[in-house]
């Protein structure tokens, strides 16, 4: 082959190359949300402390939410405008702190839906670190419902406390501590360990990347379809695209954009629409108003 020619194909590939490493690295830009609409108030006098929210994959319109520290084992579902549908009784388990509730596949490439709920906040005789998970009723009636050992996934880490869980397409459960900056430590447990029968111990250094400066954050989710995440802290909403990379531990180490947020009394939860056209989010205390923001 001429020189000449060799040294521009090489060029030309270089060029190439290097483009495409520098656009892959690109941040791009969030996309653009509606301001809160008060979709509804939620009026039932049982939920009080409203702490996770997620979106049903089997029921449209439903949202499912549950208190904290000091109440029930109960799981209630409300309609997207705030009414109560439906009061689900869990035993097997107690409520110690549950700090957030999120939706997932039961078992890798299923089409059955799972709700995980995250017992880790400290608030009770300190965190139980426990995981469970329940398949997603077939109809919102009032009912009991049991979780067996095998879906109740224990874990053992350095950190005291958590308020956010995240599950994502393929059924892997994230964690993230609350603290205040460099303390906010962010693990997987993956879907392989359910049904380990013991303590799985949790092992990271990956530390989420927001600039709250208080002790955060405390609620997350994970878009339907994988390709975004949402953080809440006190104060404000965080976004990431993940639609280039579903690596969400390396990803929630670069910087997320803050999206609209309407300032709630003790916001703790936030989740995505089951259509993932948006998102909602729920303070705590009696009479709140549900939000929903829309993508534009």
């Amino acid at each position: 082959m001429n020189p000449s020619r060799y040294l521009l194909i090489s060029v030309l590939s270089s060029c190439f190359m290097i483009g495409s490493i520098a656009k892959s690295m690109v941040k791009r830009q969030a996309p653009t949300f509606t301001n809160g609409n008060e979709v509804g108030i939620v009026g039932a006098h049982q939920i009080t402390e409203a702490s996770g929210l997620a979106a049903s994959r089997k029921h449209p319109g439903t949202l499912y939410t549950h208190n904290d520290h000091g109440h029930p084992s109960k799981i209630y579902a409300i309609s997207s405008t705030g009414d109560l549908l439906a009061t689900f009784d869990i035993t097997g388990v107690t409520n110690n702190d549950w700090e957030d509730i999120a939706l997932g596949v039961c078992a890798p490439g299923s089409r059955q839906y799972c709700i995980y709920v995250g017992d880790f906040g400290n608030s009770g005789h300190g965190a139980l670190n426990n995981v469970f998970r329940f398949r997603e009723p077939d109809n919102l009636v009032d009912q009991s419902i049991v979780v067996s050992q095998t879906d109740k996934l224990m874990f053992t880490w350095s950190e005291p406390d958590a308020e956010t869980l995240m599950v994502d397409p393929d059924g892997n459960t994230y964690i993230i501590a609350k603290g205040h900056a460099g303390h906010r430590t962010i693990a997987q447990l993956p879907m392989s360990a359910w049904g380990a029968g013991s303590r799985v111990s949790v092992t990271s250094s990956a530390q989420l990347n927001i600039d709250s400066t208080q002790n955060d954050p405390v609620g997350g989710d994970i878009s339907l379809d994988g390709n975004a995440i949402l953080i809440k802290t006190h104060e404000a909403i965080y976004y990431w695209d993940a639609s280039r990379s579903h690596d969400y531990i390396a990803l929630l180490q670069q910087p997320g954009d803050k999206v609209p947020y309407i300032h709630e009394h003790q916001g703790e939860s936030v989740c995505w629409d089951a259509t993932d056209s948006g998102y909602y989010t729920l303070g705590e205390g009696k009479n709140e108003p549900l939000y929903h923001y829309v993508r534009v």
